[in-house]
């Protein structure tokens, strides 16, 4: 899923990579389906929108408030990737990177 760690809308293509190498579907935060339309409101994970329990969750640029991660929380693993160290999704994932997505999803994509 892609969060407001991504600056502009093209920069969804790095989530879209991953999803392509990991043979997974792109869901979102809130935000990113009504803050700026980047993508459909049905893409949407949280208290309001999608409820799912995949083997595998991998949050990008995703902060972790609760209201998102109500959506995500019965993943059998769940991965974060973010730039702030500190944000709260490390509390809650399996896995965490700290680092920004532009840098990070090209190189995990090109490891798979």
């Amino acid at each position: 899923a892609a969060g407001r760690g991504f600056a502009e809308e093209s920069e969804l293509d790095l989530a879209r990579a991953l999803c392509d190498k990991l043979g997974a579907g792109l869901a979102c935060s809130r935000p990113l389906t009504e803050g700026v339309n980047w993508l459909p409101t049905e893409l949407y994970v949280g208290v309001s929108g999608l409820m799912l329990s995949p083997k595998a969750y991998v949050a990008c640029g995703i902060s972790g408030q609760m209201q998102h991660m109500v959506g995500c929380n019965r993943a059998g693993t769940m991965f974060a990737i973010n730039k702030d160290k500190n944000a709260p999704v490390f509390k809650q994932c399996d896995y965490g990177i700290v680092g920004d997505v532009k840098d990070v999803l090209p190189k995990l994509v090109a490891a798979l």
